[in-house]
């Protein structure tokens, strides 16, 4: 799991970890996960092109290309079924499904290195990831971020939630605990927004990371 929440002190609530004072939970037993494969990624097809999807995809690439342009070329983490890289020029993708791996084969949109790219998305996607810092140590100074997940004004409630998704969340964020979590990574917070919330989905927020380099 990721290394500096793992040594934040927490109380344990059935199968997930609070850690309070840090603002965010965590599945006790990560060795419990879902398979991400076709089905996978054949459910979010199904998502394509409706009134909330279209409405999400523009604020998304709205956000980025404030911050770097849309020429830039940009990575999207965990492409879903690929609709962002659809809908938006120069993106390419990196994903653990098959399924979405074979997607980005085919049209010639598979990265295989994080090396040319100064914009990277991970949308819905770092809650599902049981060590992060696999995908933020690869990430270069100075390289924007942007991301969004489920937030929770109270921990004590995510099993109200429908983002409570056991095997599948890993992790689950108050809105400082997770800026101030992105901040230890050396991910320094540009700007939030709640477009996906006023969209139509349930406590999503969006966000803007600038990497900085690592204190000497």
């Amino acid at each position: 799991m990721d290394r500096i929440i793992a040594n934040w002190p927490g109380a344990r609530d059935a199968d997930l970890i609070i850690c309070p004072g840090h603002g965010v939970a965590y599945q006790r037993d990560m060795s419990e996960q879902v398979h991400y494969n076709g089905e996978y990624f054949d459910k979010y097809i199904g998502y394509e092109d409706t009134p909330l999807a279209n409405a999400i995809n523009a604020g998304r690439i709205g956000l980025v290309n404030r911050y770097v342009g849309a020429d830039c070329p940009v990575l999207d983490i965990g492409i879903g079924s690929g609709e962002f890289i659809k809908k938006r020029p120069n993106t390419f993708g990196y994903d653990i499904n098959p399924k979405a791996i074979d997607w980005l084969r085919e049209n010639m949109r598979l990265a295989t290195s994080f090396a040319p790219f100064d914009g990277f998305t991970f949308w819905d996607v770092l809650e599902h990831v049981e060590n992060p810092n696999d995908y933020f140590r690869r990430i270069h100074d100075g390289a924007y971020l942007f991301t969004s997940l489920p937030i929770f004004p109270d921990l004590t409630q995510i099993r109200k939630s429908k983002h409570y998704r056991p095997g599948e969340h890993l992790y689950y964020f108050s809105d400082d605990g997770f800026v101030n979590w992105m901040g230890l990574h050396n991910f320094v917070l540009l700007e939030r927004d709640d477009f996906e919330t006023r969209a139509g989905r349930e406590s999503i927020v969006s966000y803007a990371f600038r990497k900085a380099p690592y204190a000497a």
